[in-house]
């Protein structure tokens, strides 16, 4: 009597509701516009990287001055559980690996922290940058300022100077990170000849100039009216002022500058360049988003700016290109998503109309679909997360459960309708006896997500985003079958149902007769259920795994790598000659490169770099035959290339944030850094002969080559010359020092002193360097001992342990199989036993996710037998449905070998939905066989009953619940590809839970009874 109240309550205030749930709609409609959006989840990710970089200073010097201090000080950061590093030359580079459990915000202070007490230790010249580890450190899009007359000094000067502020004005812009920047400079050049002749140190000299460019503080002057500030300024605007300061010599004599000297404009030492296709010069530069920013509306803000801005620049020879758009993708990513969902909810909708054979009812359902994700994305909201391919995907993933709940209590009204009980009776009854059922079975359903919080890692905070839309759809659509699918039935629902048999009805008695005379040969679903558990973990066991779908994204990152030693004017050379291989490709938009920095790095070698190109939207070839097409004209010309690589950019990305450079790496562990290398070399050279592997790459190697200057220990007692005398003529010769700076307007532009002398390898043996004893130029060769070293080692350390890391790709999508041949190849290389290889990468981490999604399903099947103990109180009902959702896995396995997809993480969450709604079905049958029980039928008709009465909505929910999935399985639209084995899943499984709820289970649970009987 209490259930008959409330739904008359409902009845009686359905308008109310109605424009409750409108309004509620509305301003979901409106919340939705300002939630960000991004492909994978906004979320902060344990990792903190710190970039060190000091010139081109040699490994040894950065090992020693730089690396040992930070890694030693770094290791001990609270909860840091891995760091690692790399030392090159000039550059030390350090990620920091943190528990998940931890505060990403207290990590990333915590090493702010430590890094300001390490900097006291460091060298003077070393610039730290430190990085946390979130979607938003990568660019949201890249462009370039090209032109064909300016040099790249003048570029960067235009966009730092003037470009940049106006960008950072913008709401939501970051940072604008300039790529490869070449700044203006004056260059003091000193004739050292000169300088022995008048018998100078050069050290005085760049004494002397230092003093003339300085602004000093030197107290303050108060009148009775004014205070003034005193300084002593010596900074001069003009800087050809400087050659007539006054340099004393002996006698009590001076000489001016320039009499010794010359200044001449130039740029600063350079360590990268970038460059955009079809221009002569071009200064590449990232657009990054504040972490909460919407993506989307930030470019579109910068791209309105920038049309304004190039027409000014325009004048001046200067044009600003957009390259790449990662919003192209987001938004065509989330549009094939939703597309995909309104898609599958027609589809769904016209099974239902199939089954039901009412229009408005149909319609209704349709209509009822929106409200849910609308109400839903309030949550989201709420709840601070994005819209991604993730949260995205848990909204599609819940249309099954959604339509689920509408058909159960929709069917079941009609049912009552059609015993020929009055609209108002069959509501209230039908919904009386439907939903509290229903509520216990949608909360078993959302039970079995919980252990999908054990999850670590990556994998965790992605799909418990996906977890959490999706149960929160869940609770929704549940609230509203309560207080609105019974008011759409009223509203809808005829008066009275005329009584006739339809076509359903027909099917539904021939499986009851069907179903009694299979309930005969009932022992035969022993056998049955073990060939069927059995065949689960044969296909299990033989389906190609990997970590992650493919996707084609549109753009691709080419990463390449010249022999150790190459110059940067060298590299360039030779990957502007990449670049033309890649215009020569038709599907080609554009590309920018960075040589001596990358997409995911702040510093790289000069010998090495990246082109990120962009393919054009409206191609016919996929981007994986772009890339054979790439791959084979690129090694054909450049065959010695020492790192070849063409990941794309998301997944590239993707690898930065977890830590994994490829899909699979071999670590190689040892003690000696060379050893490492040519190990690395023996095994990437054999492993690149395997079929199956590609783009296999030795990412720890030799760096440039090193000349190794020593004084002698008689140097200081023959000519005065000490080791300090030594450095500062040859620094000044090989490097410079700066010596100060001059301002123009803000613009500031350094002052570096040089000397004249010759900078060829082949003459450095004879220089001359200035003996103060003697007063003249003397070969340097009488002071110092001068050795060559060709090969230099990289230096890799993973927690502080020396490694060698060699990364691969592989062909197809058996990323298993291609592990085997790699664990086979190390077996039968025979490596010194003074080097341990492990395998890691994507690999890692799949294996390590497909043990904790093996688990979450274990425990999700234990927690579901939990609950239906609970709700029954009857073992064999208990063991019936637990044997049901087991058998349904092999929809799930069968589905995907017979589409050659392979077991992924994303197949697992496939799992985890078709069980969270084949648990629906099998919980109202057994309670309609526990309602028959009144009945005083016999076990077999008690059975065929309440299978029998479940038939119509079986039908609907499995069949609508897989073809809604069928637009995402067909991948509509290239946001729907990583989602796609997760929908092949789902349809799998849940077509196969109709054959195993209507026959086997049935059959089973008879067997399983007349024995107890």
């Amino acid at each position: 009597m209490k259930g008959e109240k409330i739904f008359l309550f409902i009845l009686q205030r359905k308008f109310a509701i109605s424009l409750t749930l409108l309004i509620l709609s509305l301003v979901g409609y409106l919340v939705s516009k300002d939630i960000p959006r991004g492909v994978f989840p906004n979320v902060f990710f344990p990792r903190i990287e710190v970039t060190i970089e000091n010139g081109f200073v040699p490994v040894e010097q950065m090992l020693s001055e730089v690396t040992k201090p930070a890694e030693e000080s770094l290791k001990t950061v609270q909860d840091a559980e891995k760091i690692v590093s790399k030392t090159s030359v000039g550059s030390t580079e350090i990620n920091i690996y943190f528990d998940w459990k931890i505060n990403p915000y207290l990590a990333y202070q915590l090493v702010q922290a430590r890094v300001a007490e390490l900097k006291n230790r460091l060298p003077s010249t070393a610039n730290v940058v430190v990085r946390q580890a979130t979607p938003s450190i990568y660019p949201i899009a890249i462009y370039a300022i090209c032109s064909n007359s300016l040099p790249r000094d003048k570029l960067t000067e235009i966009l730092y100077y003037q470009l940049k502020p106006l960008f950072l004005s913008i709401k939501g812009v970051y940072d604008i990170e300039i790529k490869a920047p070449e700044w203006e400079e004056y260059h003091v050049i000193v004739d050292l000849k000169k300088l022995a002749n008048y018998n100078i140190d050069i050290g005085k000299v760049v004494s002397i100039l230092r003093e003339q460019t300085k602004i000093k503080f030197l107290g303050k002057l108060d009148s009775p009216h004014k205070q003034y500030i005193i300084s002593l300024y010596q900074k001069s605007k003009d800087i050809y002022k400087l050659l007539k300061i006054k340099i004393p010599v002996s006698n009590s004599k001076f000489i001016s500058l320039s009499d010794i000297a010359i200044i001449v404009k130039s740029h600063t030492p350079v360590k990268s360049i970038s460059a955009f296709s079809g221009y002569k010069n071009a200064v590449v530069f990232n657009l990054l988003r504040q972490p909460n920013a919407n993506s989307v509306e930030v470019v579109k803000n910068v791209d309105e700016l920038l049309g304004k801005i190039n027409a000014s620049l325009k004048k001046q020879g200067i044009i600003i290109k957009k390259s790449y758009d990662s919003t192209l993708f987001i938004e065509e990513a989330i549009k094939s998503v939703r597309d995909a969902i309104l898609l599958g909810s027609v589809i769904a909708v016209f099974i239902i109309y199939l089954f039901l054979r009412k229009v408005k009812l149909s319609l209704a359902t349709l209509l009822t679909i929106p409200v849910i994700f609308f109400i839903t994305i309030i949550g989201i909201k709420i709840t601070k997360l994005d819209f991604n391919l993730f949260s995205l995907g848990g909204l599609a993933a819940a249309i099954g459960g959604l339509i689920d709940h509408i058909i159960i209590v929709t069917e079941n009204i009609e049912r009552h309708l059609r015993k020929g009980k009055d609209k108002l009776t069959a509501v209230i009854e039908g919904s009386k006896e439907i939903i509290p059922i229903m509520t216990v079975a949608t909360l078993i359903s959302i039970i079995v997500f919980i252990p999908l919080l054990l999850v670590s890692g990556i994998v965790g905070v992605f799909f418990k985003q996906l977890a959490l839309v999706l149960v929160a759809t869940y609770i929704i659509s549940q609230i509203l079958a309560i207080f609105f699918v019974p008011i759409v039935a009223y509203i809808l629902l005829p008066q009275k149902e005329e009584k006739k048999v339809d076509l359903i009805e027909r099917l539904k008695e021939k499986y009851a007769n069907f179903l009694r005379r299979a309930l005969k040969y009932d022992y035969l679903s022993v056998p049955l259920i073990i060939i069927g558990i059995l065949t689960t973990f044969v296909l299990y066991k033989a389906l190609p795994s990997t970590f992650l779908p493919k996707w084609d994204e549109g753009n691709l990152v080419v990463d390449f790598s010249f022999s150790p030693g190459t110059s940067l004017e060298e590299a360039y050379k030779e990957a502007m000659e990449i670049g033309k291989i890649i215009n020569s490709i038709p599907e080609v938009e554009n590309w920018t490169l960075r040589i001596g920095t990358s997409l995911g790095h702040i510093v790289t070698q000069p010998s090495k770099g990246d082109f990120l190109v962009v393919l054009k939207s409206n191609r016919k070839r996929s981007i994986f035959q772009i890339k054979e097409e790439l791959r084979a004209k690129v090694l054909s010309r450049f065959p010695n290339l020492q790192e070849f690589d063409l990941p794309q950019v998301l997944e590239d990305r993707l690898g930065d944030i977890m830590g994994a450079e490829a899909p699979i790496s071999i670590i190689l562990y040892g003690s000696d850094p060379e050893k490492l290398i040519k190990t690395g070399q023996y095994l990437r050279d054999i492993l690149r002969k395997q079929p199956l592997l590609e783009e296999v790459n030795l990412k720890t190697n030799y760096v440039s080559p090193s000349i190794q200057i020593s004084v002698k220990p008689d140097a200081e007692a023959l000519y005065g010359i000490t080791v300090n005398d030594i450095y500062n003529q040859l620094y000044s010769i090989y490097w410079g020092k700066v010596i100060g700076n001059i301002m123009q307007g803000e613009k500031i532009i350094n002052i570096r002193l040089l000397s004249s002398q010759k900078k060829s390898f082949f003459e450095i043996q004879k220089l001359k360097v200035y003996s103060p004893k003697l007063g003249k130029l003397i070969p340097i060769s009488y002071v110092v001992d001068i050795s060559f070293k060709d090969k230099v080692p990289e230096i890799t350390h993973y927690n502080l342990s020396p490694v060698s890391v060699i990364t691969l790709r592989f062909k197809g999508n058996n990323m298993s199989k291609a592990v085997e041949i790699i664990q086979k190849v190390i077996k039968e290389a025979k490596i010194s036993s003074s080097i341990s290889p492990v395998i890691s990468g994507f690999y890692k981490e799949q294996q390590k996710s497909f043990k904790e999604m093996l688990f979450v399903i274990i425990l999700s099947i234990v927690i579901i037998l939990t609950a239906l103990m609970f709700q029954f109180g009857d073992f064999k009902i208990s063991i019936s449905t637990l044997l049901a959702l087991i058998l349904t896995l092999i929809g799930v396995f069968m589905a995907l070998l017979l589409t050659a997809k392979p077991l992924d993480i994303t197949a697992f969450m496939g799992m985890l939905i078709v069980l969270s709604i084949a648990i629906n079905n099998n919980i109202l049958i057994f309670d309609f066989y526990k309602m028959s029980e009144k009945n005083h039928l016999s076990e077999t008709e008690k059975i065929v009953a309440a299978t029998s009465t479940r038939f119509r909505p079986i039908m609907m929910t499995m069949l609508s619940n897989s073809f809604a999935m069928l637009p995402i399985a067909l991948t509509i639209g290239s946001g729907t590809q990583i989602l796609q084995d997760m929908a092949i899943a789902i349809i799998g499984g849940l077509l196969f839970a109709i054959f195993v709820n209507l026959w086997i289970i049935p059959m089973f649970f008879h067997f399983i009874k007349k024995k107890a009987i």
